[in-house]
């Protein structure tokens, strides 16, 4: 009963904060259009692009590089639109939470759940809209709705990290101070910059808390795998390319499943750390 009162409420916030709720949309539709535009057609292997230099009309051929980077800057997007509004959540709501905790009026565990409920929705929704812009208009090979929900699955991991920071902020603004480590930490053990290996052997354990990494692996899997190879029927030399890019980043695509379950695992963790991190902010603060 306490679950759907609070979702029930908090939905009717979302719904009625009707210029927070239309930048949920135009945001990111922006945004990823522009990304799309940059990346026009770097995923289409099979045919050349047109070069962006104003005074000549060369076309380019496809290269890996910009085919990899346009993927990884969509995942990291997400993280960074996922995980930002979660950082003040908890803070922003604070003096509500504590006042109608300590008369009892609900549990800890019930206020948490139904804003993940009210959560859930809403960034599918916003997968959703990141992969109709820049799916078709870069040319992705991968299976869409594949890439959708790895990207909903990863931005809620991320999320959840930003969550348990929030609870255990003070405040808003001890909250904001600690957001730079936790992104810093996820775009360099994401693979993106360096694979993982030659991270040092006493630093590496740091990629099994970070989301970004297991996202991108999948999103690999479905965009450079041998499955999508054959599907698309990818030339010799591309094939070559993609088999190598996997294996530099250190991605075995016999292991999705393995990247799927800490994904999910991340989310779960994080969420129930939540919980106790609001129980005892809130006993503390009596």
């Amino acid at each position: 009963m306490q679950l759907y009162h609070l979702s029930k409420r908090e939905a009717l916030y979302v719904w009625r904060n009707k210029p927070a709720l239309i930048a949920s949309i135009v945001a990111p539709t922006f945004l990823n259009l522009l990304f799309a535009g940059i990346f026009a057609h770097a995923g289409d292997v099979k045919n050349t692009r047109e070069k962006a230099s104003c005074d000549s009309s060369d076309d380019v051929p496809y290269t890996i590089q910009a085919h990899f980077g346009s993927v990884a800057q969509v995942m990291i997007g997400g993280m960074f639109g996922a995980a930002q509004p979660l950082l003040l959540r908890f803070p922003l709501d604070r003096g509500i939470f504590l006042r109608e905790y300590a008369t009892s009026t609900y549990g800890a565990l019930a206020y948490f759940l139904s804003k993940t409920v009210v959560e859930l929705p809403q960034m599918l929704l916003n997968a959703l809209i990141t992969w109709v812009c820049f799916y078709f208009i870069v040319g992705l090979q991968g299976v869409f709705m594949v890439h959708v929900l790895v990207f909903w699955i990863a931005g809620l991991s991320a999320a959840s990290t930003a969550l348990l920071v929030g609870c255990l902020a003070a405040n808003p603004q001890a909250a904001q101070q600690a957001a730079p480590p936790v992104f810093v930490l996820q775009l360099l053990f994401a693979g993106v910059f360096l694979p993982t290996e030659q991270i040092p052997c006493g630093l590496r354990w740091i990629q099994y808390v970070c989301s970004l990494k297991y996202g991108i692996n999948l999103i690999m899997i479905n965009e450079f795998g041998k499955d999508t190879q054959q599907a698309r029927d990818w030339p010799a030399a591309e094939r070559v390319q993609a088999d190598r890019l996997l294996a530099f980043n250190d991605v075995d695509p016999q292991l999705w499943w393995l990247y799927m379950v800490i994904l999910v695992g991340l989310f779960f963790a994080f969420r129930t750390l939540g919980v106790f991190a609001l129980v005892w902010k809130a006993r503390s603060f009596f």
